[in-house]
């Protein structure tokens, strides 16, 4: 085919050229969070052109709700065409189901292994669990069901032991100052992904950094959206 041809092939009817396809990104949110932590994120990522959606699960279920709420719309779509981004626990599933889908990228924001007084909380929950009336347990002052926290902890358990090698690229965010999260999880994870397509990062502050422009502007560069 010559060269005119190809020219002509590559725009529409319309005759303007064709546009390239589209990013897709696929959120999702921490524990006890919810879509709107993403709100500078994504009009940023829709500004560029891109294809958002936002997932949202039930902190005060288990695990294996939040990975089939969480599946059941990534399955939907091609996930080797998609990026996904998660926020805290969000990142951790997301790198769960990455043992299951050949994601385009994925890219943690403040990620849990561990937490901050991790052994503390995990001791605390298993002793308040021996009695029988206690439904929920109060972790930072948020009142969360029993079941979800001492499911929150057998998954990070299991985080550890993971090995990823069907991703097609990685960014693991870690701020500083992050209260929530101990820092050695970005560490962790970024050693659970086996693959040479992937980044560790210190930028932003805080636990919760989703509207600070360098996190932002990391994200776009990794999504060569800049």
């Amino acid at each position: 085919m010559s060269q005119e041809n190809e020219k002509v092939n590559a725009r529409t009817k319309s005759g303007a050229p064709e546009r390239t396809r589209s990013v897709r990104v696929v959120l999702i949110h921490g524990f006890n969070g919810n879509p709107r932590v993403f709100k500078d994120i994504k009009k940023n990522l829709e500004e560029l052109g891109a294809i958002v959606e936002t997932i949202r699960y039930d902190s005060n279920k288990t695990f294996s709700s939040w990975i089939k709420m969480i599946d059941s719309k990534i399955s939907k779509h091609n996930p080797e065409e998609l990026y996904i981004i998660g926020h805290s626990l969000g990142g951790s599933l997301a790198l769960y189901l990455s043992q299951k889908y050949k994601f385009k990228g994925l890219v943690t924001i403040n990620s849990p292994v561990y937490l901050r007084k991790h052994i503390l909380i995990k001791v605390l929950t298993k002793i308040i669990r021996r009695f029988k009336k206690v439904k929920k347990v109060a972790v930072r002052d948020v009142k969360y069901s029993l079941d979800s926290v001492v499911s929150l902890f057998d998954f990070l358990n299991s985080i550890g032991t993971m090995k990823v090698d069907s991703l097609q690229s990685a960014l693991i965010i870690q701020s500083r100052k992050d209260g929530i999260v101990n820092p050695k999880s970005a560490r962790i994870i970024y050693e659970r992904i086996n693959i040479s397509q992937k980044q560790l990062i210190n930028v932003g502050q805080g636990h919760s950094p989703l509207d600070q422009q360098p996190v932002i502007n990391a994200i776009l560069g990794f999504l060569g959206l800049v």
